[in-house]
């Protein structure tokens, strides 16, 4: 009777804990799990800018097209495109906001590096923003230091701006921010998508929202002209707090989830060596995420290649591409769209669809619920999971000698 009343109250106690955490346990569950590892390289904020940036993207192209994958695919850097910045000049002549568009003749050389790295299949085009910031916000901005940037002549690099400030979907005038009104934000929606398309000769499908602060309306305007893909950090915020920083009011997004007709992609790690992000980090979080049956997408910025220590971030992405390479011999490299679009459709060779298959990387995946996981382990849950995922293995690979 001991020994049954123990089994009884341990039973209790791990369908209690199933039950606190179903909808996490769930939605692990439910997202999609591939079958080999991908790596992308995220990297946002070129465009319309610093005119040091057509090296940097041609030297790019370059040290990328030395590597291939398993199928022979070259390694896709996704390049989120800025659309335009202020016309300083103007500006300071007149007191009002004017842009300076990526198709003035300026930038043709950015442009035309862009299109090169295109044309040979390492980069990967995606909507990054008209503005990397509401023009209205800054213009109304008592900052010294925003108003000198506005009247620069040169080319300026929005990276320069204070945080709360190269927000673009928000009115960040005062702190806490205001949502923008429905009318202001279809008609930007609209003209920026029409200016990728016309710049850069390929419609937007994929959007990375600048510092990934958006919410519904924004989602439903981008949708209904034509944007497929949507990039996230794995977490919602629509605003900026007092403080100026990111809200995080919404709750966890996962790869393959649908929202407003967008697919969602999670970045999941980081590739900025100018903040100590190196090529080693980069690598352990692709073991990490082929473990958990996910892509791999770092994140990094256009100003860890165009700073004076520059030459120390192509070595560090050389390094990275070339370890990845002959680490994991079924890597496979491919853009945030296309990787977007298997998780939309839930189908191809790319996908695990057995429940085996998917069962170790649900139990990998446990590991990002700190407390559940350690009451798993302590229950002794974590070990029944992976004991019952080693055996179903045992049996699949016994089933397959036999036949």
């Amino acid at each position: 009777m001991f020994w049954l009343a123990l089994l009884a109250l341990w039973l209790i106690a791990v369908i209690s804990l199933l039950l606190v955490y179903r909808r996490d346990l769930l939605a692990l569950w439910c997202e999609p799990v591939l079958s080999h590892p991908v790596l992308i390289v995220e990297s946002d904020d070129w465009g319309a800018g610093p005119i040091e940036q057509a090296p940097a993207l041609l030297r790019l192209s370059e040290l990328l097209g030395r590597y291939r994958d398993a199928d022979g695919h070259p390694p896709v850097m996704t390049i989120a495109v800025v659309l335009a910045i202020p016309d300083g000049a103007v500006i300071a002549a007149s007191g009002r906001y004017q842009r300076r568009a990526l198709g003035s003749a300026l930038f043709h050389p950015i442009v035309d590096a862009l299109q090169l790295g295109v044309s040979t299949q390492v980069f990967a085009l995606q909507l990054h923003g008209l503005e990397h910031y509401w023009p209205e916000t800054l213009m109304a901005s008592g900052e010294a230091g925003v108003m000198r940037w506005l009247r620069e002549d040169r080319p300026q690099s929005t990276e320069r701006l204070p945080a709360h400030l190269q927000s673009r979907w928000l009115d960040a005038r005062h702190l806490p921010s205001s949502p923008l009104d429905s009318v202001q934000i279809e008609r930007a929606a609209e003209e920026e998508i029409s200016l990728f398309s016309s710049v850069l000769g390929q419609a937007a499908k994929v959007v990375v929202p600048p510092t990934f602060v958006w919410d519904d309306n924004i989602e439903r305007a981008w949708a209904a002209r034509g944007i497929e893909i949507l990039v996230t950090p794995g977490r919602r915020s629509s605003g900026r707090n007092g403080l100026g920083e990111p809200d995080c009011s919404g709750g966890n997004i996962r790869n393959g989830e649908i929202s407003n007709g967008l697919t969602c992609i999670v970045r999941n790690d980081y590739f900025e060596p100018e903040k100590g992000h190196q090529a080693e980090r980069a690598l352990d979080a692709l073991r990490l995420r082929t473990r958990q049956g996910r892509p791999c997408l770092l994140e990094t910025h256009r100003s860890n290649f165009l700073q004076s220590s520059s030459d120390a971030a192509f070595q560090e992405l050389d390094w990275l591409l070339s370890r990845a390479v002959a680490s994991f011999a079924e890597i496979r490299f491919m853009s945030t769209l296309e990787l977007g679009r298997v998780m939309r459709d839930r189908s191809g060779p790319l996908l695990v669809q057995s429940r085996t298959g998917r069962l170790a990387a649900w139990i990998a995946r446990l590991e990002e619920l700190p407390r559940f996981h350690k009451l798993g382990r302590l229950s002794g849950l974590v070990l029944l999971l992976r004991l019952t995922d080693s055996l179903h293995r045992g049996r699949e690979k016994k089933f397959s000698e036999l036949a």
